[in-house]
């Protein structure tokens, strides 16, 4: 009795102290970009249980390994058979490439798969650790402290926020120290209690303390900051002093790339950081806009006067003249985007068209402030601002007409305040910036071929998309200026400043915008909405243009970068959107209710000779010694034949794969046969070897493809692909392309 309440003691201190080393893995998917961290939490209880449970080496040893590969599998290989050996190989190779590093002192180029090994043979370590601290030498003072020391350095330095985590390793760690110390005494004075129990005597006014401390903690008021925040001053010490680059001296250190409202002394390099900022959902491809500065200063951009702050219904944005971007011309789609902020430190909004409404799980309790001179959107919660984490925007995405911008000729049909405000530029602008601005437009007759014109002259070999080594002006040296005339090289905000500054200068109506590009593809949602990750080196600017009766349409000037917004020739293309797009999502609907219908129906045929089998092996069994073991193996059994029979339908996937696409889609008529044939093909042509890239365009891959395969049809479909996501253009796609779909399935196949 008393080695099974010492057990138990022994298994309640091991818990104490898994969920004390669960405080280090709790910050990881905030402080890194660790994602799926309940995996490695999983493998963490599962080792802590197997360590406690003592079993032999030769037994836990392989167990621990096996759980490492099935986890590894799982986060890496996941399209790929448990047992297949092309995962296994490549893990193998990856090992020894990283070992290679290792030799040459090379830890940065560890690669993702090397770094999670070595992390769960970290955990490993720990579980045997932890035994050895709680169950041998009783003291584990030292982790607790370190684990204090590494959630307040969290909580200083990172957007990890550890207030209850401090309060959850404080009470755990001192019911730790308490029963540890008793133990100890225990043991070196070698006390027996009674019935093997620890004595109340002891544990009250241990556990009595702990409350105690506890409630005080929680009730005592408590003092504000004593000593100024030093991660200011560490920051810009690693970034070089970000002020004296911003304009108070000819530094021309590099600062770290993300958005910043600071725009007043544009310039200087700066530091790549792929920090996700959100995650999105949505169904078009857009900008991810935040705000517009009016007033170039020569060096900068600022706005004057500044603009009014004003609560604003998040039911009803549409009412908020500043928000209201296009006007009659311009053909708009009612559409929805879902937003996540990652940040703790992000207090304004993104949107991606003209926004209808803002949905919040907190904006009931958030207002929404604008400032009507920029179209910033920023919650407030009693007068601070705060991050919203969640929230979904009802906006119009627009579709402009390349006939109706043209018409617009000189100034006419220009509001007075547009010109006012967006044809500012500062009068010691250099007078070469406005006749370069004359030159490049006068041979032009209507406002959407000046800017057509300014746009190919930035996007012209003379200009150079680089972020390394850009000079801030200095003295009176002006941005564009120099930039123009000078360096010709920069990123976004040089390319958009100039831009912006020759349009005002060529008379037409401009506004500089700043926000995020549409990010990293992630994932497919379903067929028409995407998922994607804004980092901060997704950080951009670009150009807004008047137009009469368009309202601001953006355009892209920056080397390397493509407008995402769509622009078309034909004016009546989008009254006929909405109804394919109602029916491809019927027929996606469809066709999904079908693929779960065909698979209901396989399994409930396939139910019943399994059961079948089952009864008839178990039955023979009986007659036999060891029928409790029986089930077991039989299972067993059925497991490895229908493994054997995966892998070799697997193996032989290149001949009977193409065959089953064929047979499905030849009776295929609808037009959402087209997006999944599509990806079906990508697969079939990744399984042949055929991938695309990462920095390969979906038009060069399939000029790839055609090159290789001495075809043309690739090329065809990718033109019929992109017409209909990237355009929106209608048509029978489908039936236009499905032989060529065919003919390349055929001859990759063989």
């Amino acid at each position: 009795m008393q080695q099974a309440k010492a057990q138990f003691l022994s298994l309640f201190l091991f818990i104490l102290g898994f969920l004390l080393f669960w405080e280090w893995l709790r910050p990881l998917a905030v402080i890194t970009n660790t994602e799926h961290v309940n995996d490695f939490v999983g493998f963490a209880v599962f080792s802590f249980l197997l360590t406690y449970l003592r079993l032999p080496f030769w037994l836990a040893f392989p167990l621990k390994f096996i759980a490492i590969f099935f986890v590894l599998h799982l986060l890496f290989f996941y399209n790929t058979p448990l047992f297949d050996r092309l995962w296994l190989d490549y893990f193998v190779d990856d090992i020894h490439k990283n070992l290679a590093f290792i030799s040459q002192g090379n830890w940065v180029d560890f690669t993702d798969l090397f770094k999670s090994f070595l992390f769960f043979i970290l955990l490993w370590i720990v579980s045997y650790l932890m035994r050895y601290w709680l169950l041998q030498t009783r003291r584990l003072f030292l982790f607790f402290f370190v684990t204090v020391i590494y959630l307040t350095i969290l909580d200083t330095f990172t957007l990890y926020h550890a207030d209850f985590a401090i309060v959850r390793t404080m009470i755990i760690g001192l019911i730790l120290m308490g029963i540890l110390r008793l133990l100890k005494i225990q043991e070196s004075e070698k006390v027996t209690f009674e019935k093997g129990r620890l004595p109340l005597a002891w544990l009250v006014p241990l556990l009595a303390l702990i409350v105690l401390t506890a409630i005080v903690g929680f009730v005592a008021p408590k003092l504000g900051p004593q000593w100024p925040d030093p991660v200011p001053f560490i920051q810009k010490a690693a970034n070089g002093y970000p002020e004296y680059e911003k304009g108070q001296g000819n530094g021309t250190g590099p600062q770290t790339i993300g958005y910043d409202d600071d725009d007043t002394h544009l310039g200087g390099s700066f530091l790549m950081d792929d920090t996700p900022v959100f995650y999105t959902e949505g169904e078009y491809n857009h900008y991810w806009r935040i705000g517009s500065k009016n007033v170039y200063t020569g060096k900068g951009w600022v706005n004057r006067p500044q603009g009014q702050v004003q609560t604003v219904d998040a039911d009803h944005l549409d009412r908020s003249p500043v928000l209201d971007l296009y006007e009659q011309n311009t053909k708009v789609s009612s559409a929805t985007d879902k937003v996540e902020t990652l940040s703790n430190n992000f207090p304004q909004l993104i949107y991606g068209g003209e926004v209808n409404a803002i949905e919040g799980k907190s904006r009931n309790r958030v207002s929404l402030q604008l400032n009507d001179s920029t179209g910033k959107l920023e919650p407030m919660y009693h007068g601070r601002h705060v991050t919203l984490r969640k929230y979904t925007i009802n906006y119009q995405y627009p579709s402009f007409s390349i006939n109706r911008l043209s018409e617009v000729i000189g100034n006419q049909g220009d509001p007075k305040e547009i010109k006012q405000q967006d044809l500012q530029l500062p009068a010691e602008l250099p007078n070469r910036v406005r006749k370069l601005a004359i030159k490049l437009t006068k041979n032009e007759s209507n406002r959407y071929d000046k800017v057509q014109a300014l746009l190919n002259y930035l996007q012209s070999d003379t200009f150079t998309y680089q972020i390394d080594g850009v000079p801030r002006p200095s003295g009176q040296t002006d941005y564009v200026d120099q930039f123009l005339f000078e360096t010709h090289f920069g990123y976004c905000d040089n390319f958009s400043t100039a831009m912006t500054v020759l349009l005002r200068a060529a008379g037409i109506p401009a506004r500089w915008v700043k926000g995020f590009t549409q990010g990293t593809y992630d994932k497919a949602v379903d067929l028409t909405h995407y998922k994607y990750v804004v980092k901060n080196s997704d950080a951009h600017s670009w150009v807004e243009v008047y137009f009469p009766n368009s309202g601001w349409v953006p355009f892209e000037p920056t080397k390397s970068f493509d407008n995402p917004y769509s622009f078309n020739y034909d004016t009546n293309a989008s009254d006929s959107e909405a109804a394919p797009a109602n029916a491809q999502d019927d027929s996606a609907n469809q066709e999904q209710q079908q693929q779960q219908k065909e698979k209901a129906q396989k399994k409930q045929q396939q139910q019943p000779a399994a059961q079948k089998e089952q009864a008839s092996q178990h039955t023979s069994g009986t007659k036999a010694k060891g029928e409790n073991a029986i089930p077991w193996i039989v299972s067993g059994v059925i497991l490895f034949i229908l493994l054997i029979a995966a892998v070799i339908l697997y193996r032989m996937r290149k001949s009977w794969w193409p065959k089953y696409l064929l047979h499905r889609f030849r009776q295929r008529t609808d037009e959402a046969a087209f997006d999944v044939a599509f990806k079906h093909l990508l697969k079939l042509l990744a399984m042949h070897g055929y991938t695309i890239k990462s920095d390969q365009t979906l038009r060069e891959f399939a000029v790839k493809v055609d090159r290789e395969l001495g075809v043309k049809e690739m090329s065809r479909l990718v033109k019929y692909y992109e017409e209909k996501h990237y355009y929106h253009a209608s048509g029978q796609h489908w039936s236009e392309c499905k032989e060529s779909w065919e003919n390349i399935i055929k001859k990759i196949s063989g």
